[in-house]
């Protein structure tokens, strides 16, 4: 079935709410947002605030704070409380992801709804790739709020329906290690349609992902394939992970180090060997991105040593820059996601972000718990620390679709994991 329905009967409207948008979410940055913002508000003001305390609900409140007060004293405020909407709406969202997904049968569903959503996301780019027509532009006001082209880029890459490639590719990396749990049978509970589902999303999610040209994708698709290795105990895999790692690098870099590699070399595609070579290659055009990630990056720690407390003010970073004459060379924030917050709101909301998101990484590895999700809070805590070691050289949680997937992934292990020792009573009220 496509729709499931939840044991507390109660919660029957905000759960078949919450599926709708799962399935729907990746069609538009501008409608799924605002649906998603009127469940969370509808859940606060339905059930009361009191429904929703939790240990950890309270700390995202508490950060909450934090970042308003912060606000209040940043460079610019109106770009500051501009950037709130990239926080606190979805911290709501989160925390009322976890009061009504209660239950492993609802959390594992939810999660095999986001996997059929992503077919949406990985058909739109092959579609787009067999068509590579990139001079016929997508109308942006159908979906997105900016135009998509319907073929491949300049350097061939293909975005699908986001606005850049990294961002289609960080969203495909958050979701590939759930389908690849569902695809190889490990949660029994589901159907043989589900089961299908999850590996025509793997397939295609996989060849999207490699066509979006996203290195640091590419990268930790293989870090993401070890932690699944090491979960399933398959030590013969990890050893072949490392070794292939390692005979790319070596093909890759080898002869830069004089460390030969090149008849390997020569087995590879051009294109991934170039891409993996800009990085480091002062003389190939695509360092650039390596060069002005590396100057922005020292200018973020400068600001943060000027005001380690406070920050200078959410989404301030550029407006400083200009007012300082520092040139950015373009980049539009600071590509990490630790030193946006830490430049915006101070080291003490770094240090809380970091907290809350551990806290619930740690609640997810419980034994038990894993056991009844059938191992899938476990891969899902996985799928949440490569978006986070992907923050560490973007920021892509400023799209709309990827911070609702965090959120949602975020909120529902919370509610799994603590559903035996915080579950409140349901019969409402705004008390």
């Amino acid at each position: 079935m496509l729709w499931k329905s939840t044991e507390d009967k109660s919660l029957l409207r905000e759960w078949n709410w919450l599926q709708s948008i799962a399935v729907f979410m990746v069609i538009s940055n501008v409608f799924m947002p605002f649906f998603a913002g009127l469940l969370a508000l509808w859940v606060l003001l339905s059930r009361g605030w009191r429904s929703l305390v939790t240990p950890i609900n309270i700390a995202y409140f508490w950060l909450s704070v934090w970042m308003i007060l912060t606000t209040l004293t940043a460079f610019d405020i109106g770009t500051a409380a501009g950037g709130l909407a990239n926080f606190l709406p979805y911290f709501l969202l989160a925390a009322t992801t976890s009061y009504i997904v209660r239950t492993p049968a609802q959390f594992i569903h939810l999660l095999w709804l986001f996997v059929l959503s992503s077919v949406l996301v990985s058909s739109f780019g092959i579609f787009q790739a067999i068509l590579d027509r990139p001079d016929w532009i997508f109308p942006k006001v159908i979906f997105n709020s900016y135009p998509i082209p319907m073929g491949f880029s300049g350097d061939r890459r293909i975005q699908s329906f986001f606005g850049h490639f990294n961002e289609t590719a960080i969203y495909l990396l958050m979701i590939l290690p759930i389908a690849f749990h569902f695809a190889v049978g490990k949660v029994k509970s589901i159907t043989k349609f589900q089961r299908a589902v999850a590996v025509i999303a793997l397939t295609l999610g996989i060849g999207v992902l490699i066509m979006t040209g996203s290195r640091n994708a590419w990268g930790l698709a293989m870090i993401g394939a070890v932690f699944l290795a090491i979960y399933y105990r398959q030590w013969k895999l990890v050893a072949g992970f490392a070794v292939v790692t390692l005979a790319i690098a070596w093909a890759v870099f080898g002869s830069r180090l004089g460390l030969g590699g090149e008849g390997l070399r020569s087995l590879l595609p051009q294109g991934f060997v170039n891409r993996l070579i800009s990085t480091v290659d002062p003389q190939m055009g695509d360092f650039a991105s390596t060069a002005d990630r590396l100057n922005a990056w020292q200018f973020a720690i400068s600001l943060i040593s000027q005001h380690p407390i406070q920050g200078w003010g959410l989404r301030n970073f550029t407006k400083v820059a200009t007012f300082m004459n520092f040139d950015l060379r373009g980049l539009p924030h600071e590509h990490n996601l630790f030193l946006a917050i830490a430049v915006g709101s101070g080291v003490p909301a770094l240090i809380a972000f970091v907290g809350i998101l551990g806290k619930t990484i740690w609640l997810a590895s419980r034994k038990l718990v894993a056991i009844e999700t059938e191992g899938m809070i476990v891969i899902v805590a996985i799928s949440v620390i490569l978006f986070l070691l992907s923050c560490c050289l973007d920021l892509v949680l400023y799209e709309p679709r990827i911070s609702m997937l965090l959120w949602y992934l975020l909120g529902s292990m919370e509610g799994v994991a603590t559903m035996k020792q915080y579950i409140v009573p349901l019969h409402g009220g705004n008390s």
